[in-house]
């Protein structure tokens, strides 16, 4: 059934061309072929359908009430497989479809995302986003697993090995006092000056890896933090400190985004740089996903 469909569908444009024209003679001058081979294929369509399509008249020809009943199916026919075709090309061409996007805390503070969520949903209002906030260790298993089309995460060693990324903020930490510690106007502030200091420390079950790295540099400086509260989140650990629960050590704010309860203050022998990424896998040949990479791009090379 199949093959004898694709047989008779490929007869269509000749049928309609007569249908519109009323002509054999016009609809070949039209279709810029011969009219015996324009006969030819109206003769082959009406054989394979088993049908007269067409009344035969001195001055040209009128379609039957079967050739009347066909024609309007097949610009029906016409116009769905030409619709088929752009939704085709559209899906191909990354216009068409689902992203999954993640963020971490730290993105959402920064204006690059939404500018380019923006942009992203100008260009291609038929791409359906999904958001989902986690942190940077939630991000790479998601992608591992594919429910993830592309995360912003604070890059850690070995992620440039198994995933693609590009860099879009370096950030690091900055410690976070009440606005009565003794420490808020020292001219600078060392690990050693906190040592009687309680500290709310980034949560070592979110991110395990960041949790190591800080501890190994405090014992570099032979420093060990007393951490009374473990978080997940800037905003909990600010709000902790501006009730009196102890100093804090986070990623610091970006400008105009400070906390105004508290107060921030680097730490002179304490650096951890954190670059700000965006990560997708390797090899992905999504057409959204670079569409969407490519967005991020512009966006970027405005604000610079």
């Amino acid at each position: 059934m199949a093959w004898q469909a694709r047989v008779i569908t490929k007869h269509f444009p000749f049928f309609l061309a007569a249908v519109e024209e009323q002509s054999f003679h016009k609809a070949a001058e039209r279709l810029h072929i011969a009219q015996s081979a324009l006969s030819r294929r109206i003769s082959d369509l009406e054989h394979d359908l088993g049908v007269s399509l067409f009344e035969r008249q001195a001055r040209g020809v009128k379609p039957t009430a079967a050739g009347r009943a066909l024609a309007q199916d097949v610009r029906r026919i016409l116009a769905d497989v030409d619709q088929t075709a752009r939704r085709v090309r559209r899906v191909a061409e990354g216009g068409v479809g689902l992203l999954r996007i993640s963020f971490t805390e730290g993105m959402v503070r920064r204006p690059l995302l939404p500018a380019a969520i923006r942009r992203f949903r100008g260009r291609y209002p038929d791409v359906d986003l999904r958001f989902a906030p986690m942190v940077s260790e939630q991000q790479r298993e998601k992608l591992r697993q594919g429910e993830l089309e592309v995360g912003f995460i604070f890059e850690e060693g070995g992620d440039r090995e198994e995933f693609e990324l590009r860099e879009v903020a370096m950030q690091n930490f900055v410690l976070v006092l009440p606005l009565d510690h003794p420490l808020v106007h020292a001219p600078l502030i060392r690990l050693s000056d906190l040592a009687r200091d309680k500290f709310i420390w980034p949560a070592r079950q979110s991110s395990p890896r960041l949790f190591n790295r800080m501890l190994a540099i405090c014992q570099e400086q032979s420093f060990t933090p007393d951490i009374a509260v473990e978080v997940a989140s800037v905003d909990v650990a600010c709000s902790l400190v501006s009730a009196g629960m102890g100093v804090a050590v986070v990623i610091n704010p970006p400008p105009g985004r400070e906390v105004t309860d508290v107060v921030f203050r680097s730490i002179e022998n304490f650096s951890v740089p954190m670059p700000l990424s965006m990560i997708w896998r390797r090899g992905d040949p999504s057409a959204i996903l670079a569409n969407f990479i490519s967005v991020v791009e512009d966006v970027e090379a405005v604000s610079i």
